[in-house]
């Protein structure tokens, strides 16, 4: 399914929160929401956002830094940033309702501020086949993601050097609907002063720089021990923090040794077996475990087990020496590995499929849970969430990489692609089974969706909260519904999910970047009034509503 660029929404929306809308020109106070009304004016479709400036403001109950609780608040928005956060009623309601505004009725809807995905394979230019910006961007923007951080690894050039980075911004620039920063990479092809040039070359351009202990990409390989701890110093010296995929390759390859001497014949490729595997629908054995003459997904996270992630993380720590507060772990599974970062200063996320998901289920998802690292044993996700609210796990991101069918299915579970196409259920996921659940209090939330990710790569001056000065980043979010994942509702190019089937508590019910809609969804439409596409008609399904291209680069100390 191709991205679906929606028109120019007309509605009436009643509001609890108050929010003023200012004249970007003039400064003069447009519309002020009373107790019940914020103006939506029409809409335009030319320029990068199909809407007139200060012409769409809604309010709700605000989450705002600091407080336990939703609030109720005015909130002034000028130029595409948030100007002042009042008391209500303390602001001038002259014309609060200008002629020619429809009102939006939005009483109990929730506003947060854009969540970050500081995690993402999107994967152009080069693997387009799998992902590209425009439905990346889009997906996020469903999801209520407004900033996303790109992997410089699944691109071609990989962001190895500034002229490599200089035509990834002109391949994606064009098509991107949400704000987006760039990680650079460190290539295990690099001599060592390369290393340290490509740090400090890129350094300005860039919001952190991304190695492997273990790599199956050609173009992107995996460092050595010596390159890892020159380029933990060098990013020392730059402010900028070194991220690590934490796998380590001594115990990988001692985990498919010890496959191969149990399983000898289809590890050497036997036919025979490899169609066995073929002929279960999606590796899934109704009769129980997989027959031992077969791969299965137990096979395949017995490569991959939770000793290779802890290892790793030791083996980064120790090379790290006093520099450990520049290292950031990536997509985290394991409890004791996450503890231990922790206590030596450096820093870690997970991913909502560790939260979700564990070695059990491989048995039903097959394909569409493989990931790398996979998911951990049983009792690993109540450990992951316990760290995740004490903060000992610093943020949340998606990993999002999704991939085609027949690079998903292709009868071997140590051949299929792993990735999972996640931006879109990022903040969903945490918001029903983290804040909705009391799995993680309303600030603890916030950090784990923006705030400490703005904080780890420089742009909290910008992005991350609803305060003074910064980007009005806004999610509307309708708590009396509730969402169900479906694969056709995805807006990114690759939807084999293992969350199909989820119902999740609340629905994204519209995304504002600095100020501007990029996705109004049927949530809104249902219940809150007619909202009309330019030709007249209903806009009666979630769409994207803001032009390719409206996202802006963000660099370290993005203000």
């Amino acid at each position: 399914m191709d991205v679906e660029f929606c028109g120019s929404p007309r509605n009436t929306l009643g509001v609890e929160v108050e929010l003023a809308v200012v004249d970007d020109e003039t400064g003069a106070l447009l519309c002020v929401a009373s107790d019940v009304i914020a103006g939506l004016a029409s809409g335009r479709t030319d320029g990068a956002h199909p809407f007139a400036k200060n012409e769409l403001y809604e309010a709700a109950l605000a989450a705002l830094p600091g407080e336990s609780d939703f609030k109720r608040v005015d909130i002034v928005i000028k130029k595409g940033k948030i100007e002042r956060i009042a008391v209500p009623g303390s602001l001038d309601a002259e014309a609060s309702s200008p002629a020619g505004r429809d009102v939006l009725d939005a009483r109990g809807l929730l506003l947060f501020p854009g969540a970050i995905d500081p995690h993402v394979h999107f994967d152009e230019p080069g693997f387009t086949h799998r992902e590209d910006f425009l439905h990346g961007s889009s997906e996020a923007a469903r999801g209520g993601v407004t900033t996303v951080i790109d992997m410089p690894c699944t691109s071609i050039p990989p962001v190895t050097s500034l002229e490599n980075l200089k035509q990834k911004l002109k391949a994606v620039a064009p098509s991107s609907v949400v704000d987006f920063g760039f990680f650079g990479g460190v290539n295990g092809k690099s001599d060592d002063k390369a290393i340290a040039e490509t740090i400090h070359s890129l350094s300005p351009e860039v919001l952190g720089f991304k190695c492997y202990f273990v790599s199956g990409m050609e173009s992107f390989t995996a460092v050595s021990e010596r390159q890892f701890a020159l380029a933990v110093e060098a990013c020392a010296q730059a402010g900028r923090p070194l991220l690590l995929h934490a796998e380590d390759p001594g115990v990988i390859a001692e985990a498919q040794a010890r496959l191969a001497r149990e399983r000898p014949a289809e590890t050497g490729g036997g036919e025979a077996q490899l169609s066995k595997l073929r002929a279960a629908p999606r590796f899934h054995y109704m009769g129980g475990p997989a027959p031992r003459d077969v791969l299965s997904w137990r096979d395949y996270y017995a490569s991959r087990p939770m000793e290779a992630e802890t290892a790793a993380c030791a083996t980064a720590l120790r090379l790290a020496g006093g520099r450990a507060s520049s290292l950031h772990i990536v997509h985290i599974g394991t409890a004791e590995a996450a503890q231990m970062v922790k206590a030596a200063g450096g820093s870690c996320e997970t991913c909502a499929h560790y939260l979700a998901f564990d070695e059990e289920d491989f048995e039903l998802l097959g394909p569409a849970l493989k990931t790398a690292p996979p998911v951990k044993e049983p009792g690993q996700k109540a450990l992951l969430w316990r760290l995740l609210a004490s903060r000992r796990i610093d943020f949340v991101s998606s990993d999002h990489a999704g991939a085609p069918e027949y690079e998903k299915f292709t009868g071997d579970p140590l051949s299929a692609y792993g990735g999972i196409p996640g931006t879109g259920m990022l903040f969903p996921y945490l918001l029903s089974e983290g804040l909705f659940a009391k799995r993680l209090t309303l600030q603890r939330f916030l950090q784990a969706t923006a705030g400490a990710a703005a904080e780890r790569y420089g742009i909290s001056g910008g992005k991350g909260s609803i305060s003074p000065g910064k980007d009005a980043d806004l999610v509307l979010v309708d708590p009396e519904l509730s969402t169900l994942v479906e694969a056709g509702s995805m807006l990114c190019k690759n939807k084999i999910t293992p969350f199909a089937g989820m119902r999740l508590a609340g629905s994204v019910a519209g995304t504002l970047l600095r100020g501007n809609w990029v996705y109004l969804s049927s949530g809104l439409i249902d219940g809150h009034g007619a909202v009309r596409a330019p030709t007249g008609g209903p806009l009666d399904k979630p769409g994207i509503v803001a032009s390719p291209g409206s996202g802006k680069f963000v660099r370290w100390g993005y203000k």
